[in-house]
């Protein structure tokens, strides 16, 4: 059994050696000019993302979040509540795009989920939840049909003309990337609902679509 881990450490310092040479020598002959650092802990982050985990909705608010807020907003509660940080790319692709700047930047707590036919009670409840005069003080509430919420996405934001330098490659892949990730975490968080506190960006989902279980957790977020 030792003999077999040092083997294993043995490959993996081997392993390591290659790729630091390889880096050295493209550092040396130009091929990573206009790469910075932020890239490639982006793609290290990207990598161990899609390693471990099979879709969007089982990293969203957990390996998407910005690994450099460290635990900040992973591990703290509010009322029994799992909050977490809002994903620095979806930030990124609110403020590149403009879209649903509402959600984020808003002067009260902003609720928003996807419907459709068959949670159009769940619309309903929601809705006549937060009409009342406390709960408008606290609440904005955002609730669109699907068709509703596509037709907020409609546009290009991605690389829709040949760029012309490296840094102009980069960037447009960077507005393609945020713009998909703003696009799949709200996806991820109409599928129930979620409630965003723009103040501290940070958000709370619904673990489950049930109206009574909504209602309350807008009760209990109230001075959130």
């Amino acid at each position: 059994m030792k003999k077999e881990v040092k083997d294993k450490l043995v490959e993996a310092g081997s392993f390591l050696a290659c790729v630091a040479v390889i880096l050295g020598i493209a550092y040396f002959t130009g091929f990573l000019k206009g790469f910075g650092a932020k890239d490639f802990v982006d793609a290290y982050n990207n990598l161990t993302s899609n390693l471990s985990n099979s879709s969007f909705g089982k990293n969203a608010g957990t390996s998407v979040i910005d690994k450099s807020s460290g635990n900040s907003g992973r591990n703290e509660t509010y009322e029994g509540y799992q909050t977490a940080l809002v994903p620095a790319a979806v930030l990124r692709g609110v403020n590149t795009t403009h879209l649903w700047s509402f959600l984020f930047d808003s002067s009260k707590k902003t609720v928003f989920y996807i419907y459709d036919d068959s949670s159009s009670d769940f619309n309903n409840s929601i809705q006549n939840y937060l009409s009342t005069k406390k709960n408008k003080s606290a609440y904005s509430v955002y609730g669109y049909t699907k068709n509703s919420f596509s037709s907020m996405n409609l546009g290009n934001f991605g690389s829709s003309e040949i760029c012309n330098s490296l840094e102009e490659c980069n960037a447009q892949r960077q507005r393609a990337s945020d713009y998909s990730a703003m696009t799949e975490f709200l996806k991820y968080c109409g599928k129930t609902m979620c409630v965003f506190n723009p103040s501290t960006q940070k958000y709370v989902r619904l673990k489950t679509r049930n109206a009574q279980k909504a209602t309350q957790m807008l009760n209990d977020l109230r001075y959130w």
